[in-house]
């Protein structure tokens, strides 16, 4: 059993060429100075929250592994759950962070909407997982497609925040700005990753291989989004400046 388990976890983090054990290491990491970096702030403490339930989650996905190996069938349900408890969490620290960023009263309104939006998606999804025929196909398609949904709205946040920004000159170098690095690097990861999830279920199921190296890919992203938050944790300036 345990040199099941142990060929089982190597084949799982095979498929994203070992990459995963590295996420898992830089949201610890980003926990870390999250905790000793966060003085108080808001903005700070929900993405330590953020870093927290990143650790949680890809742990999670190693226990998942073993349990059905031991249990002796799928899990789905039990991953697709924690992968949008991540997701809300990751929204809710950028809903934050982009609410003492932008000035416009419009994008302020577009925030609340995008919350409401994606909460009551959360809430249809979770109440669906309910359902005994609910297939794994759906469920992991439905998961997906809460996942573009917040993708977009981050996406149309990082267009607002540098059309305020480059409404006049900007008089800072760009790259001192912590709130600069956090937001073109959350650009890149959603506008990159968004067309990969609009037909990621399909190719899950017909290309796994492609499906694995373009997964890879998202957590490359996901590392260069990390490493900003963190090198914008570490400035003694407010992450929002």
């Amino acid at each position: 059993m345990g040199q099941e388990i142990i060929e089982r976890l190597f084949n799982f983090w095979r498929r994203s060429f070992f990459i995963e054990p590295a996420v898992i290491l830089s949201f610890v990491i980003c926990f870390i100075i999250g905790l000793f970096h966060n003085y108080n702030n808001k903005e700070r403490l929900f993405f330590t929250v953020y870093f927290f339930s990143g650790v949680i989650l890809f742990v999670q996905s190693t226990i998942v592994i073993v349990g059905e190996i031991l249990i002796g069938k799928e899990l789905t349900i039990y991953q697709e759950v924690a992968n949008t408890f991540f997701e809300f969490t990751e929204f809710l620290a950028f809903y934050f962070f982009f609410k003492k960023c932008l000035q416009n009263n419009k994008y302020q309104k577009y925030l609340k909407i995008s919350l409401f939006v994606l909460m009551i998606s959360i809430v249809i999804f979770l109440i669906g997982l309910t359902f005994p025929k609910y297939e794994k196909e759906d469920i992991r398609g439905h998961s997906l497609i809460i996942n573009v949904l917040e993708f977009f709205f981050l996406f149309v946040m990082c267009l607002a925040y540098f059309r305020e920004l480059f409404t006049d000159a900007p008089t800072k170098n760009l790259f001192k700005r912590p709130s600069f690095l956090i937001v073109t690097s959350t650009f890149f990861y959603t506008i990159l990753i968004i067309p990969f999830f609009l037909i990621a279920n399909d190719v899950f199921l017909t290309e796994t291989a492609i499906y694995n190296i373009l997964f890879t890919s998202h957590y490359v992203l996901l590392l260069v989004l990390l490493f900003s938050i963190s090198k914008a944790f570490l400035c003694k300036t407010p992450i929002t400046t």
